[in-house]
C-alpha cells in the first residue's frame, strides 16, 4: 500500500492497485510524496485500481469513478482526482495560478497564464539550486504569508526541449487544450532538481509576460500596478471578498512585486540564466 500526505490540515490518501502499474504510478502522481507501509495507516481518502479480462477499473473511497483499457488513462484521472482532492485540503488557504519556488528558505511566487513559462522556469531554476514547491499552484496562507508545497509531477509538453529518449522513460497520455490535443509526459521533479516540502515565508511576487527578445527584464511594480494582476490570477477569489482589507494590507506591505519579461528559459544562455537567478537570488536576500 502506497500513501501520499499533503495538506493543512493534512490530508493521507492511500493507494492499492496491481503490480504491473507499480513504476508507472510512481512516476506520475506526486513521486516526491510516496511513503510505502505494510502497516495500515488511518487514510482520508483510498483510491483502488483493479484490472478485469484487461481492462483497469478506479474506484474512490470505494465507489467507481473510471474504467478503460489504457493504463494510461486510468493513471492520469487518478492523478487528477488526487489533485482535486489536495486542492480541497487547502480550502482556507488563497491560491494562485503560479509556479512557486524557494531558495534559501525564502519564497517567490512566478504568476502567468499558460503558456507564460511558468514550468520552463521552474525547471532552470532548479537546476540552479532552487527548489519547487510547484510548477502549478501557489498556496498562501494570508495569516502568516507562507506559501505550501503542491509538488505534483512536472508535466511535459511538446514545446518543452526534453530529449524524446527522456521522455519516453515516462507515462505519457493525450491532454486537451482549449483549441487542440497534446501528448504530455509526467516527470517525477527529482529529475529536474529538489522539492521544497515545508512551507516557505514569501519575500516576492513575479507576474511573467512573454517577450520576443533574446534577454530577460524585471521592472518593479507599484501597488496599483500590481493589485488588477494579484486579483486576476486568484483561482479562489471568493475567499478574500470579507478581508479584502486585509488582504492588500498583506500582500503588499511586506512583499515585493515585479513584472517579469521572459523569453523563452531554455532558449536563455547559461550565463543569462546565472544572471537571472542572481538577481532573482539578490531580490530575495
Amino acid at each position: 500500500m502506497l500513501y501520499l500526505t499533503l495538506g493543512d490540515p493534512i490530508k493521507t490518501v492511500g493507494l492499492d492497485y496491481p503490480a504491473i502499474l507499480d513504476n508507472k504510478i510512481k512516476n506520475s502522481v506526486f513521486s516526491s510524496l510516496f511513503t510505502k507501509s505494510i502497516k495500515l495507516i488511518n487514510t482520508d481518502i483510498n483510491y483502488i485500481i483493479t484490472r478485469t479480462d484487461q481492462k483497469y477499473f478506479l474506484y474512490r473511497n470505494g465507489r467507481k469513478t473510471h474504467q478503460n483499457n489504457d493504463s494510461h488513462k486510468i493513471i492520469y484521472a487518478l492523478e487528477w482526482q488526487i489533485i482535486n482532492d489536495f486542492l480541497h485540503a487547502y480550502k482556507n488557504k488563497i491560491k494562485f495560478h503560479a509556479a512557486s519556488l524557494a531558495y534559501h528558505n525564502k519564497g517567490a511566487l512566478f504568476i502567468g497564464n499558460s503558456g507564460t513559462g511558468k514550468t520552463s522556469l521552474s525547471i532552470m531554476l532548479m537546476k540552479h539550486h532552487w527548489q519547487l514547491l510547484s510548477d502549478e499552484f501557489g498556496i498562501l496562507d494570508l495569516k502568516n504569508l507562507r506559501v505550501y508545497p503542491f509538488p505534483r509531477n512536472i508535466i511535459i509538453k511538446p514545446h518543452h526541449p526534453i530529449d524524446h529518449s527522456r521522455k519516453s522513460n515516462y507515462v505519457n497520455t493525450i491532454y486537451r487544450t482549449d483549441t487542440k490535443k497534446i501528448e504530455i509526459h509526467y516527470f517525477p521533479v527529482s529529475v529536474f532538481g529538489k522539492t521544497q516540502k515545508q512551507p516557505v515565508r514569501l519575500n516576492q511576487i513575479y507576474y511573467l509576460k512573454n517577450t520576443h527578445t533574446a534577454d530577460f527584464c524585471i521592472e518593479k511594480l507599484k501597488q496599483y500596478q500590481a493589485l488588477p494582476q494579484v486579483l486576476d490570477h486568484l483561482n479562489n477569489p471568493k475567499l478574500i471578498k470579507k478581508c479584502f482589507p486585509e488582504f492588500v494590507n498583506m500582500i503588499f506591505n511586506t512583499i515585493h512585486h515585479f513584472d517579469l519579461y521572459l523569453p523563452d528559459p531554455f532558449n536563455l544562455s547559461d550565463k543569462q540564466q546565472i544572471e537571472l537567478c542572481r538577481q532573482l537570488s539578490g531580490v530575495i536576500e
